[in-house]
C-alpha cells in the first residue's frame, strides 16, 4: 500500500527558470521511504550523494479503523470458475488499517517548494483512490479489485532556515500527513498447530565479563569442579498448557495428612492448580474394577500416552480452583485426571477403608 501511495504521487516533475521566467530545465523530484532526519543527515554526510529537491516518506503509525469494521463473519466466498468447472473460494476477512505516512519536502529554492506542493494539494480534495487486487495467494480465478482512499490531513507546516553559517546551504522544509485507508489479509493457510510446550535449557557461564559475542556462547562446553559436586551444567525447564493440580481439599480440609471421616465418603473434593479454565473433562481411575461402569480412553497427545478412565461430574469456579464430585468407591487408589487439547495431569489419593459406616481413613498422596 505504501509502494502504491508512492506511485500516486511521484510523477512530480518542476522547472527551473531564468531570470525572464524562462523555463531552462525540467527536474524530476526523487521520492525516498525514509525519515526526513535519515535524509538530512545523508545529505551532511559529505559520503553521501543525495540531491535536492527531494520528498521523504515514512509510516508513523498503524491502527485498526473501527468504522469499516462491520460483523464477526469469517470471511466471504468468490465465485468463479476453473476451465468449465464453477469454483467458491472462501477468503478469510481482512482486518481494516489505516496506515498514517509522514511526508517530508526538501528543497533548496522556494520555487521549487511551491511547485512541488502544486503538484499534489489541487488533486487531493477530497481524496485520492488508488487500485489494487486481493493477493495472489488467495488464487482467485479473476483479478478481484480493491480500492483505497488516500487522505490527506490540509496542512503543511513549513521550515525556513533562520540562522545558517558560511559552510551551510540553505534548505527549505515542509512537513504534512497523510491516511492510507487500506487492508491486511490474513495467511491463506491454516496454522501449523497450537503451542502446548515451551522447553528452555540454561548452562552456566562465569566467562561473561566484558563479552560481546553472546551467539558463540553455544559452543563453550561447560564443567564443575569436582568439589562442587556437580555433574550436570544443564537445567532444563518447560512451560506447559495442560492442567496442573497443587492441592486437594475434602469438605473444606487440605489433603496432605491422614484424616479420620465418621461418615461416608461423599461430597466434592476441591482441586487447586491453574489452567482450569481450559479443562475439555475430568477423568477418575481407579484400581478398584467395580467401579468402572463406562471406561473412556483419551489419546492424541504429544507429549504424554492415552489415558483411561471415567468420566465425573464437576465444576469450574475460576482458572484455578475445580470442584469434582466425589466418586463412590469404597477402596483402593483413586486418581483425578483433569485434561485439555494440550495434556493432562493426575493427583493420586489412597481411600483405605475398614467401614463405611464407622472411622476412616482418606489419604492422598501427591
Amino acid at each position: 500500500m505504501v509502494t502504491q501511495f508512492i506511485a500516486a504521487f511521484d510523477d512530480v516533475v518542476i522547472s527551473r527558470y531564468n531570470k525572464d521566467r524562462q523555463e531552462q530545465d525540467k527536474i524530476n523530484v526523487r521520492y525516498i521511504y525514509a525519515p526526513k532526519e535519515r535524509v538530512m543527515y545523508d545529505i551532511i554526510n559529505e559520503n553521501k550523494t543525495i540531491t535536492l529537491p527531494a520528498i521523504a516518506v515514512n509510516i508513523t503509525g498503524i491502527n485498526r479503523d473501527e468504522t469499516r469494521v462491520f460483523n464477526k463473519l469469517d470471511g466471504f466466498y468468490y465465485q468463479g470458475t476453473v476451465g468449465e468447472e464453477k469454483t467458491s473460494t472462501h477468503i478469510k476477512s481482512p482486518i481494516p488499517v489505516n496506515i498514517s505516512l509522514k511526508v517530508s519536502v526538501l528543497s533548496r529554492y522556494q520555487t521549487d517548494m511551491d511547485q512541488i506542493i502544486s503538484n499534489f494539494v489541487p488533486f487531493c480534495n477530497p481524496y485520492v483512490i488508488v487500485s489494487w487486487k486481493v493477493p495472489t495467494d488467495f488464487d482467485l480465478t479473476n483479478e478481484q479489485e480493491i480500492r483505497s482512499e488516500i487522505l490527506w490531513d490540509g496542512n503543511i507546516s513549513m521550515s525556513y532556515p533562520t540562522e545558517l553559517t558560511s559552510s551551510k546551504k540553505a534548505r527549505v522544509t515542509a512537513d504534512t500527513n497523510f491516511t492510507i485507508k487500506g487492508w491486511l489479509f490474513k495467511d491463506t493457510t491454516g496454522p501449523a498447530g497450537n503451542i502446548f510446550y515451551i522447553d528452555q535449557n540454561t548452562n552456566l557461564e562465569n566467562k561473561l565479563e566484558n563479552y560481546d559475542n553472546f551467539e558463540a556462547l553455544s559452543g563453550n562446553s561447560y564443567t564443575f569442579p569436582t568439589s562442587t559436586g556437580l555433574i550436570s551444567d544443564t537445567q532444563s525447564i518447560y512451560i506447559s498448557g495442560t492442567p496442573t493440580i497443587t492441592d486437594i481439599f475434602y469438605n473444606g480440609v487440605q489433603l496432605f495428612d491422614d484424616i479420620t471421616l465418621t461418615s461416608d465418603i461423599t461430597g466434592n473434593v476441591i482441586l487447586n492448580g491453574n489452567r482450569f479454565n481450559d479443562v475439555t473433562n475430568m477423568l477418575v481411575s481407579t484400581n478398584n474394577s467395580s467401579f468402572y461402569t463406562n471406561l473412556t480412553s483419551i489419546d492424541g497427545f504429544t507429549r504424554q500416552p492415552a489415558i483411561s478412565g471415567q468420566l465425573v461430574n464437576y465444576t469450574v469456579l475460576n482458572d484455578n480452583i475445580i470442584m469434582v464430585e466425589t466418586p463412590n468407591i469404597n477402596s483402593g487408589s483413586i486418581r483425578f485426571i483433569p485434561y485439555n487439547i494440550a495434556g493432562y495431569s493426575f493427583s493420586d489419593a489412597t481411600l483405605h477403608s475398614q467401614s463405611l459406616s464407622t472411622n476412616s481413613t482418606f489419604i492422598i498422596v501427591e
